[in-house]
């Protein structure tokens, strides 16, 4: 067995049960304030996965029903 194989295990592992709480956090968020604040803190408080939760935030941009077209730079200066 190699040295690292087992750290590396745990951190697939490890890697995986974030991936499926991110999954679980974004299915259940809501338009409330309470549920958008308390996302937005565990997101804070994970910051060290930034690239991850990136990630799976445009992934369930992209899965969402409603598309709201972004305002234009431009007509926000008229």
């Amino acid at each position: 067995m190699a040295a690292g194989s087992g750290a590396e295990s745990c951190a697939s592992a490890s890697s995986a049960t974030f991936k499926s709480s991110l999954d679980r956090r974004f299915q259940a968020v809501s338009n409330t304030a309470d549920s958008i604040q308390g996302l937005s803190a565990w997101c804070i408080e994970n910051k060290k996965h930034y690239n991850l939760i990136v990630r799976h935030w445009m992934k369930w941009l992209k899965k969402c029903e409603f598309h709201v077209p972004l305002a234009s730079p431009l007509a926000m200066l008229r």
